[in-house]
């Protein structure tokens, strides 16, 4: 997901599209999920999470070959759809498969670790692959990045252990649960806020605060250097079992950072990027443990199903959102002003929830 970018201003660049379609290269990584989710979510019950986790990481390494190789803007739309459809079942593979080695009293903790993916990918990429692509090109980084996913491909096999044997047919009844839907809206409401700022802080530091291509990438990326406490946050999660009211203070302080952020001097932007990924940690392991409380375990699968299906909305809607309202008036606080709205309906829908 996140090898695009340290590489979309060049892109825009390169091919002359305006900011909305740009924002395609992130929505089709995701607009698979929300079709395809729920029915992944099903084949992990029926064929086991290692079947399907390879048949996700084989999708992957394909998508990301050929957006190496495109010569059109077209092409490299059409590969993101086949990464986001292997995506997808990995999305709803690894969950799952941390739920059967981890009792509940711990999930939180095994998710915190769990949702170190997300920091650590993006500040490789933005940092790793932002500098690469400045010096050979766009394409070099997106190679580096399939022969990452060769690598995961040789290694999953070998290590992924299933622990239950138990195969489940799918059944609609288990997903008629409000609760794991409610928490899908939220877990689609908090991706619109993040996964658009990841998209477009790069361009916005560039465009707002003048810096160099080099240095926007690495201040976007200290977002994930906050982010990186989800081993702490969820570990707390595990003891003071509230985890709703938890993330409804992150999401609220997510909405302020949002509000905040334009008024922010370029010397205190690193500092500032560094808290609000410190601020939104929260919500991931939290959010992950809950699935196992309202689903049970048997249904697991298809509980992240649903999960994956909102996170697909989310990411399709929020850059693009943003990078409408940026096509239409280019000004830095009505920009973040949006992504704020993103975090407060986050907010408003964890209110909703059930605490566990």
């Amino acid at each position: 997901m996140q090898i695009v970018p340290p590489v979309l201003p060049s892109l825009i660049e390169v091919y002359g599209v305006s900011n909305a379609r740009a924002s395609n290269l992130m929505s089709f990584i995701a607009l698979p999920g929300v079709f395809l989710s729920i029915l992944g979510g099903a084949f992990v019950n029926k064929y086991g999470t290692k079947t399907i986790g390879l048949t996700g990481l084989i999708l992957v390494s394909i998508g990301t070959l050929i957006f190496a190789l495109s010569s059109s803007f077209l092409s490299l739309e059409m590969s993101r759809l086949i990464i986001g459809v292997g995506g997808t079942f990995l999305i709803v593979t690894m969950p799952t498969l941390i739920t059967q080695h981890f009792a509940q009293r711990e999930m939180g903790l095994a998710m915190g670790i769990h949702g170190l993916n997300m920091p650590l990918a993006t500040l490789t990429s933005f940092n790793l692959l932002g500098i690469t692509q400045i010096v050979y090109g766009w394409q070099t980084p997106i190679f580096i990045a399939f022969i990452i996913c060769m690598a995961a491909l040789s290694i999953f096999p070998l290590f992924v252990k299933e622990e239950y044997k138990e195969r489940i047919n799918f059944s609609f009844s288990s997903i008629r649960n409000g609760q794991i839907w409610l928490l899908g809206l939220v877990w689609a409401t908090f991706n619109m806020a993040i996964i658009s700022f990841l998209t477009w802080s790069p361009k916005l530091f560039i465009d707002f605060w003048g810096l160099d291509p080099a240095r926007s990438t690495f201040t976007s990326s200290m977002f994930m250097m906050g982010s990186m406490i989800t081993p702490l946050t969820g570990y707390l999660s595990d003891r003071l079992k509230r985890r709703r009211l938890l993330m409804a203070l992150s999401a609220l302080g997510m909405a302020l950072s949002f509000l905040f952020l334009p008024s922010i001097s370029v010397e205190l932007l690193v500092p500032a990027t560094i808290l609000f990924g410190l601020v939104v940690a929260f919500v991931p392991p939290m959010l992950f443990s809950m699935p196992s409380e309202i689903m049970g375990t048997k249904n697991i699968g298809l509980g992240f199903g649903v999960l994956n299906a909102c996170l697909g909305i989310g990411i399709f809607l929020g850059p693009f959102v943003v990078g409408f309202v940026m096509d239409m008036v280019y000004d830095k606080i009505l920009v973040f002003f949006t992504m704020a709205i993103f975090a407060l309906s986050s907010l408003s829908l964890t209110l909703l929830l059930k605490d566990g």
